[in-house]
């Protein structure tokens, strides 16, 4: 079966032309009313990829919500909106009127397009974008709009703020489609996905639940410490079922990298089970004859064993496949070489490099 972007993607038949009320959605109405933000398109790099991702998730993007009647009591301090309207659904419990930065309260207003707000300081978002926030900073209004469901513009503003967002529990889906949004409000992936950076920890814990797609986003944009780390949760990854949609998008210097990590592991495996037991001397009851049944038990459980070889064959299978053979074996000094033979296959094969 052909793994595709398809396979990631919600892409809804319809945007929907309203926001459903408080009993449909959970979210609180009767709010403060704000411009209606503009459709919300396929924002990403390819056009094929994670479209319109992830619909708004109230239980996992917020940093928020609050009631409406205070998301309204808190912003008609500031502002009074002029009617028709659409109206405020929630409020960030992070990024609200009291968020605090180098003893600064925040002074911008941010919109999503699931019309949750966030309270941010624009010389943070000046001093981080490299195109004014995709030029919704020179925006005059009293809110800006962005085009962006409140998980992915939540994501967005932890990372600049440098801020985990993991107690919110994103998915790596989210995650990830947030990544690919960063050089489109000209923030840079490298520098926000270190190994010192929360969100890079934020992407590690979630990323053995998507490491193709993980992979596939940190080549293309060469983060070269996340792709390392998500290529050892690759080693079972059948490439043959690599959709072309995934080949086009990722980077195929990262592509080949993961072609000759499990070609090499898999050389490595055939190199190791090519030695079979050393001989011992001869005994009355074993001599160097008898002994050749032992090579020939160990080719075939070795032909076996190596018929569908991967590069994550654990130590577990390698054991246990030689343990049947252990078991019938009946001189003791076999034995012996048989499983001192194991013993330094499997020490070897654990040291073997498991990351490209």
């Amino acid at each position: 079966m052909l793994i595709s972007m398809s396979d990631w993607v919600y892409d809804p038949s319809s945007v929907p032309d309203s926001i459903p009320d408080v009993d449909e959605s959970g979210l609180a109405a009767n709010v403060l009313l704000v411009p209606a933000p503009p459709g919300t398109g396929a924002n990403l790099p390819s056009a094929s990829f994670m479209a319109n991702f992830i619909s708004a998730d109230v239980e996992e993007c917020a940093s928020w919500i609050q009631d409406g009647p205070q998301v309204n009591d808190l912003l008609l301090e500031f502002y009074t909106p002029p009617p028709a309207y659409q109206e405020i659904n929630a409020i960030s419990t992070r990024f609200n009127a009291d968020f605090m930065h180098n003893g600064m309260l925040p002074d911008t207003r941010l919109v999503s397009s699931d019309l949750v707000l966030f309270l941010a300081h624009r010389h943070m978002l000046v001093d981080a974008t490299t195109n004014r926030f995709n030029a919704l900073l020179d925006s005059l209004g009293s809110f800006t709009i962005v085009p962006e469901t409140s998980d992915f513009l939540n994501i967005i503003l932890h990372a600049i703020y440098g801020l985990p967002c993991s107690q919110f529990q994103p998915t790596i889906d989210t995650l990830m489609t947030a990544v690919c949004l960063l050089p489109k409000y000209g923030l840079q992936p490298k520098k926000y996905i270190r190994p010192s950076s929360p969100l890079f920890n934020d992407i590690h814990y979630q990323m053995p639940l998507s490491p193709l797609m993980t992979y596939v986003v940190a080549s293309n944009y060469e983060l070269e410490e996340l792709a390392v780390m998500t290529s050892a949760h690759l080693l079972s990854l059948d490439t043959s079922t690599i959709g072309d949609d995934i080949v086009e998008f990722i980077n195929p210097v990262y592509l080949k990298r993961l072609f000759d990590l499990q070609q090499r592991r898999v050389d490595t495996l055939k190199r190791l089970f090519a030695v079979p037991p050393n001989p011992h001397p001869s005994t009355p009851h074993c001599n160097f004859i008898a002994q050749k049944s032992l090579t020939r038990a160990w080719d075939l459980y070795t032909a076996r064993l190596l018929w569908d070889a991967r590069a994550d064959m654990t130590v577990g299978t390698i054991e246990r496949t030689y343990r049947t053979l252990d078991d019938h074996v009946a001189c003791f000094d076999c034995k012996c070489a048989l499983r001192e033979r194991v013993k330094g296959i499997v020490i070897e094969w654990s040291e073997q490099q498991r990351t490209i």
